[in-house]
């Protein structure tokens, strides 16, 4: 029954889209764009009584992008149409407010704003961290909202860009707000607030050096870092990393101090390149949770992969063995990009 539930919604989202869109296609620009991808995902724990476990977690996943552009204003249908088993599509949109008003004889220059309304506004603040080893999405600043942001995007040429987004829904009023600007060529910065980090007011500052850019090298190189502050509480949490790419070999060092004073590192350097149309790679990767417990908190991963494409198709198949853990992973896909 649950299936059958699952499915009579899914339906029922694609019917929608499909009748919305018919209805704007005559005079509407339309673009559509998304993905499919399906796959599994083995783990044979090699230290454990589990030896060969199947994740359902890897799963089809659809993604649906569908855009619907008028000249001052576009209505986006944006998000995971079809993501292991849960039915989920945001419906957004953007006024161009700056040419709305040019239109009415009131032009501002190199002034660009923009309004954002509905499901899919978002609530973060910028940064311009890479965040290679993926430190950041555990002490992420994430306004806590509803989903029905309200939000507005000042632009002024291209020296900097104004975001602030707030909840109207919730009584506190959670809200966020930045700016990400170039101060000069090769540099990028953001600055963000929120009044809404663990209950708390929160700081971001980050920071971003191209530094292949600022040195006239040959070669990609680029380090970027952040310090998030939460005010009320006086804890800072500082991310930094750098990373090249030199004839397919790519290289990357990454650091964290967090809230608790827990240092974490990783590393890591991987090799791509395609032989007779099949795309190949491999890589190692170090990292540790703590280095003040250095030899119980580290993971050492090494991993493959190989992937061909065929009438717009994209087979691959992806290995990873975490050394310590000793467990092998095997993750064969199927993915169609539209």
């Amino acid at each position: 029954m649950e299936i059958y539930v699952m499915k009579k919604k899914f339906v029922l989202t694609l019917a929608l889209v499909l009748m919305v869109a018919a209805s704007l296609m005559a005079a509407t620009p339309l673009e559509v764009s998304g993905s499919f991808k399906s796959g599994y995902k083995y783990v044979l724990d090699f230290d454990g009584a589990n030896t060969a476990d199947q994740d359902p977690g890897q799963g089809a996943e659809a993604k649906v992008n569908a855009d619907f552009t008028g000249d001052f204003w576009k209505v986006s249908l944006t998000g995971d149409a079809v993501e292991y088993g849960k039915d989920k599509l945001d419906a957004t949109a953007a006024i161009y407010l700056d040419k709305a008003l040019a239109e009415q004889g009131m032009d501002m220059g190199d002034i660009a704003l923009t309004l954002h309304i509905g499901d899919g506004v978002d609530g973060d603040l910028p940064t311009v961290l890479a965040d290679k080893a993926e430190f950041r999405k555990d002490a992420q600043m994430a306004l806590a909202t509803t989903g029905k942001n309200f939000g507005i995007t000042l632009g002024y040429a291209d020296l900097f860009t104004v975001y602030a987004t707030v909840d109207p829904t919730l009584a506190a009023l959670p809200m966020a707000a930045g700016v990400t600007l170039d101060p000069v060529e090769g540099i990028t910065a953001a600055v963000g607030f929120t009044n809404d980090y663990a209950g708390n007011n929160g700081l971001t500052v980050s920071a971003k050096a191209d530094v292949a850019k600022l040195a006239g090298l040959d070669f990609a190189l680029a380090a970027t870092g952040e310090m998030m502050l939460d005010i009320d509480a006086s804890t800072t949490v500082i991310t930094a990393d750098v990373a090249t790419t030199i004839e397919g070999i790519g290289l990357w060092a990454a650091y964290q101090k967090t809230a608790a004073d827990v240092n974490k590192m990783a590393v890591k350097a991987s090799y791509s390149t395609k032989v007779n149309e099949v795309t190949v790679g491999a890589g190692a990767k170090f990292a540790v949770t703590d280095l003040s417990d250095l030899a119980n908190k580290y993971e050492v991963t090494v991993d493959g992969s190989a992937s061909y494409a065929m009438g717009g198709v994209t087979y691959a198949l992806a290995a990873d063995y975490k050394v310590k853990a000793q467990a092998l992973t095997i993750k064969p896909t199927v993915a169609i990009s539209f």
